[in-house]
């Protein structure tokens, strides 16, 4: 069977805004591609609560560029990225252009790994200003903010120049209320619903 890998952060995960705890298998949105799909694909989820697209030089499976080999290798048949949306934390305090070539080197790595791979890449949506009022101010800040409603432009524009599919969730979806970083039960069926689409080309 056709493996694709859902690799990403803690959006991936199926962290639960209210609790800190996680969305259960048929809840969140990469556990219901993977009951969907069960007879077409083997859809392996990779969420990790905090990672970067980069290597944060704390800690391995945070680190997007040092752990893709962990899960990825040459039979998959795709890769579902879904993750950025930390690298704005004000402690990285990215240009534009060094969150592009984050993202780039990352798509890169993965053809190195397995050179015909289909790749979706699915950009984070906006922080919700409550943020700086949560669980998460002391990571985010108002430039973390201001970033993320142009981050998707950014990573349109790499998802193009490296021929991959893109998703923007900002068209779909909004951040909870509640923590202004992770979704809500009725987002994860949202974004489900999206994904599914774009999977169903690839067989």
């Amino acid at each position: 069977m056709k493996k694709i890998l859902c690799f990403g952060d803690s959006n991936v995960y199926g962290y639960i805004p209210k609790n800190g705890g996680r969305y259960a298998v048929d809840v969140r949105w990469s556990g219901l591609l993977k009951n969907y799909f069960k007879k077409q694909f083997e859809i392996i989820e990779a969420g990790c609560n905090n990672r970067v697209t980069f290597d944060n030089k704390t800690d391995f499976n945070q680190s997007s560029i040092l752990c893709l080999d962990k899960y990825l290798s040459f039979d998959f048949y795709g890769v579902i990225f879904c993750l950025g949306i930390n690298d704005l934390q004000k402690v990285y305090n990215f240009t534009e252009n060094e969150l592009y070539l984050n993202y780039d080197n990352l798509i890169k790595q993965a053809k190195k790994i397995c050179k015909d791979i289909k790749i979706l890449i699915i950009s984070p949506a906006k922080l919700n200003p409550a943020i700086l009022e949560g669980f998460f101010a002391t990571l985010f800040d108002e430039t973390s903010i201001k970033k993320s409603n142009h981050v998707e432009e950014i990573y349109k524009k790499c998802a193009k120049e490296n021929n991959c599919e893109f998703i923007d969730l900002n068209k779909y979806v909004k951040t909870s209320q509640k923590d202004g970083l992770h979704f809500d039960e009725s987002e994860h069926k949202i974004i489900f619903e999206i994904v599914k689409k774009t999977i169903n080309k690839w067989y």
